[in-house]
């Protein structure tokens, strides 16, 4: 049987590297693979609809899925993490807590982002925060935002604008123009050690942070997965399941090397992998549908409730058949 040549676009992450470097190679399958950010593979794939394959965020998928596109996911996830602790804020703006967010100035890249989707569900969900009750500031605008790609606006009563003059959220958070914003994690000592920053964590320990998270939800969040033509899948029914695999190969092969990868600048590198795996087990990471359920679950009705999607989709309607019934890692 003939083989199928594939396109694949998307980020170089730790977890697929043997599978972008072809050291594992999908049955029946000639992988040809483009390295490119996120952001901007998304972008592209969006725009052009140019390849086979490519990672995408969940929000995006959701809302391009709604809106017609002819794509399905496959259940692995390159990128997982406790986005809500990535808020930093102001020291003068006074937040001491995300309730203190209300009416307050806050930074986002963009509203469709999926860091962005997770960080504000969680904040609603298990801290009281509204997320109608905050000013919105995107970063991100035209042809740089995922959302604009995609034709995608903001609900009604959502309060977002630009930030102006293309100001950077890391800018405008230092000159105090914005009272918090998702901005990525900073030293725990970055304010008040004397040191002029007036910029804080909202989550001073985000290690305690989302160790309470995992132990109340029981999962990482992911913000990305894969999609897949729908065609594709259609014509070739083993595919998905094949492409799913070397996902699954690709990961495991990691995976059994990590303790000899830990970088020699991490003076405490197998300390902190003994700890990380302590909290969250051996895997934090699972791939498949069944041990991602209530993750998956949770970030199609953050999606919902944030205007995204007006209809919530099962599981099973968004991963290609052959790869949803499977349990996973």
């Amino acid at each position: 049987m003939a083989r199928i040549h594939l396109t694949l676009i998307g980020g170089p992450h730790e977890w697929v590297r043997p599978l972008f470097d072809g050291t594992v190679q999908p049955e029946g399958v000639d992988l040809v693979v483009t390295r490119a950010p996120p952001p901007e593979a998304m972008r592209r794939q969006l725009s052009t609809w140019e390849f086979d394959v490519s990672e995408m965020a969940f929000g995006a998928y959701l809302v391009a899925r709604a809106k017609g596109a002819d794509i399905v996911a496959i259940p692995a996830f390159p990128m997982r993490g406790f986005f809500h602790t990535n808020f930093a804020c102001h020291v003068d703006a006074r937040i001491k807590s995300p309730g203190d967010l209300t009416d307050k100035r806050v930074g986002i890249p963009e509203y469709v982002q999926s860091a962005g989707l997770w960080a504000r569900g969680v904040l609603q969900h298990d801290f009281g925060m509204d997320p109608y009750q905050v000013r919105w500031y995107a970063e991100r605008s035209g042809a740089e935002s995922t959302g604009a790609v995609l034709g995608f606006l903001p609900p009604e009563g959502i309060a977002i604008q630009q930030t102006p003059g293309g100001k950077s959220l890391v800018s405008m958070l230092a000159a105090h123009e914005l009272d918090a914003a998702l901005v990525g994690r900073i030293p725990q000592t970055s304010a008040g050690d004397g040191s002029g920053s007036k910029v804080q964590a909202l989550f001073p320990d985000a290690i305690a942070e989302g160790k309470r998270f995992f132990d109340q939800h029981g999962y990482i969040p992911a913000n990305h997965t894969y999609i897949i033509r729908g065609d594709l899948v259609r014509r070739h029914p083993s595919l998905a399941a094949n492409l799913y695999h070397a996902f699954r190969e690709s990961k495991a092969i990691v995976q059994k090397v990590l303790p000899q990868n830990i970088p020699s600048g991490l003076v405490f590198g197998a300390e902190y992998l003994a700890r990380t795996r302590e909290m969250f087990g051996d895997d934090p990471f699972p791939y498949g549908v069944a041990p991602n359920r209530a993750m998956l679950e949770t970030v199609v009705q953050f999606s919902q409730e944030q205007g995204l999607i007006h209809d919530r989709p099962t599981i099973e309607q968004l991963f290609a058949a052959g790869t949803a019934e499977l349990s996973g890692d």
